[in-house]
């Protein structure tokens, strides 16, 4: 960066701040005069001035764009999440509560091994690509490319050998017969297709959004599709594995095929040479990085995908089957909170790339009020008319899912709150912190509460577990990225 580029920089911070200061005294001020007026008048001169805050937030470039692309991927997740809520009530309905938790430990335990074993490679190439982006270089790019492609490979000749051969080992944990584990063996082969995490990296980092949010509604349209097909003509229990897997595999090769066009088209592929020679060169610590991260999203998959396999591993298929329910609907209720994450990481990369820490702590404050008021709100919906809900569009085999699906929705709201910490720390390269805070939560708060009370209470035990682990993480992860935050703002020319 050049002088002139640091004080236009330096010019534009001091010009974000004189109006941020502004705008607080002229709260501070018309809400003095509130307390002396009449309740109505004070009432209206509040609504204003929330209006008049909400309007400033999103009068900022990088806040506004955040919740643009958010807002984009969200109108396709909408869509998304009501297809998925019909393939599972298709499934339940077609299948009971028993065959249907035994499917969902199927697709579970791929799910689970294939994120146990594979790099989360878009990550990395975020993280590094922000910086590659703007070398000279061309080659600095594309080695990055490479690297998180051998990533990629890694992780999916680990998984699917790993899947395949461990189906008859925990097989009978979970009450699998043998037919049950030569399905979840060939359904293993699914990782070549859905692990590939590089494409999903450069459509982010290029802000093709657009593309993720169509690309995202492949596969659960083609299983909607297929299992109506499975219910259509009484398939059995492998009929609706084979509607799942056809499903995945399209959406996986359809991410594949826009993230290479897509680089392409920027023109990162010229003369790129297929030498897989010092790769990480000009990357320093992105080994490190990688390996921090993969950590990081492993055991993310405890409190996610693998709290299902162990509610099936302590109590069983129908049990497996309640919590599968109740985590999907809660997860469609919050997945604004994933949009956000995934558009607002290139953002704090962007600025943590330039050094503008200043600017963490607004961006941080302000998403997660918006994404806590909102999770209050579905949090209080879900209380009054969960069961309803349930009952209507699964059948009454599965309001039994109500009680878990309110502590669910509980916990995530606590993780809306705080989506933006996590980014927040990978952008200011601290992977480190949420790993060793998710650390403790799973193994010294999740999974020991889930062992002792999912035998006890079933699905609702599991619930309270993810609330309690949920509520950890929020506070620990509140602490340090604070930390953090002060001493970059204290030393504003300091490095990542």
């Amino acid at each position: 960066m050049t002088y002139d580029s640091q004080e236009t920089s330096s010019s534009q911070s001091k010009v974000s701040q004189q109006k941020q200061e502004l705008c607080e005294r002229f709260i501070g001020h018309y809400t003095y005069l509130c307390k002396s007026t009449d309740p109505i008048i004070c009432h209206e001169m509040k609504n204003f001035l929330l209006f008049a805050m909400i309007k400033h937030w999103f009068s900022d470039g990088v806040f506004r764009r955040i919740f643009k692309n958010a807002g984009l991927m969200l109108t396709g997740r909408a869509a998304n999440g009501v297809m998925g809520l019909i393939t599972l009530s298709i499934m339940a309905r077609g299948l009971g509560a028993e065959v249907f938790g035994i499917v969902v430990l199927v697709q579970t335990y791929v799910l689970v091994i294939s994120g146990l074993t594979t790099f989360q490679s878009w990550q990395a190439l975020i993280r590094y690509g922000a910086i590659s982006l703007k070398s000279e270089d061309p080659c600095e790019f594309q080695n990055l490319l490479k690297f998180t492609m051998v990533l990629d490979v890694i992780g999916i000749v680990i998984g699917v050998a790993v899947g395949y051969l461990a189906a008859p080992l925990i097989g009978p944990f979970l009450k699998w017969n043998s037919d049950v584990v030569v399905y979840a063996q060939a359904y293993s082969f699914l990782t070549l297709f859905t692990v590939i995490a590089t494409p999903i990296g450069v459509l982010r980092l290029f802000d093709r959004f657009d593309l993720l949010t169509f690309q995202a509604s492949i596969a659960p349209l083609c299983r909607m599709i297929g299992v109506s097909i499975a219910l259509a003509l009484e398939a059995p229990l492998w009929g609706y594995l084979v509607a799942w897997f056809v499903a995945g595999s399209v959406g996986g090769i359809a991410l594949i095929v826009l993230g290479w066009l897509e680089v392409s088209r920027r023109g990162r592929l010229v003369n790129m040479s297929w030498s897989f020679r010092g790769l990480s060169r000009g990357h320093d610590s992105i080994w490190r990085f990688s390996i921090v991260s993969n950590f990081h999203s492993s055991l993310q998959l405890v409190t996610g995908h693998m709290a299902v396999f162990l509610v099936g591993f302590v109590a069983g298929p129908t049990a497996a089957g309640l919590y599968k329910i109740a985590k999907d609907v809660s997860t469609t209720l919050t997945k604004p909170a994933e949009m956000l994450n995934q558009s607002i990481y290139p953002e704090f990369a962007r600025l943590g790339s330039e050094a503008h820490w200043h600017a963490f702590p607004r961006l941080i404050l302000r998403s997660g009020a918006l994404g806590g008021g909102a999770g209050l709100t579905l949090l209080a919906i879900c209380y009054v008319a969960g069961e309803a809900f349930l009952s209507l569009i699964f059948g009454a085999d599965f309001t039994a899912a109500s009680g878990v699906l309110t502590l669910l929705v509980a916990a995530a709201t606590l993780t809306i709150a705080g989506f933006s910490m996590d980014p927040a720390l990978y952008a200011m390269g601290r992977p480190g912190i949420p790993l060793q805070v998710n650390i403790v939560a799973v193994l010294g708060v999740f999974l020991p509460l889930l062992i002792f009370l999912g035998d006890r209470r079933g699905a609702d035990g599991a619930g309270i577990a993810a609330l309690a682990s949920s509520a950890f993480i929020f506070l620990a992860m509140s602490l340090f990225t604070t930390l953090e935050l002060r001493k970059r703002i204290a030393t504003p020319l300091s490095g990542v």
